[in-house]
């Protein structure tokens, strides 16, 4: 295995394996789904992209236009 691969079942730090995490943006508390794992609960590999998948993004789609 290579030093930048992710062991296979490894628990998600972000979210302590659960597949959830609390935001607390807005205001108020929020249950999401863990960005980081994608509420898998286990770790993804280095290539993922958490704040894509927050944004609703998938790795392969093109980013947002900011200036649109």
């Amino acid at each position: 295995m290579a030093a930048d691969e992710t062991p296979p079942d490894v628990p998600c730090s972000a979210c302590r394996g659960t597949g959830k995490v609390i935001s607390n943006l807005g205001g108020s508390p929020k249950e999401l789904v863990c960005p980081w794992c994608e509420g898998r609960g286990r770790r993804l590999g280095p290539e993922h992209d958490a704040q894509a998948f927050s944004q609703g993004r998938r790795p392969d789609d093109e980013p947002p236009d900011e200036a649109a």
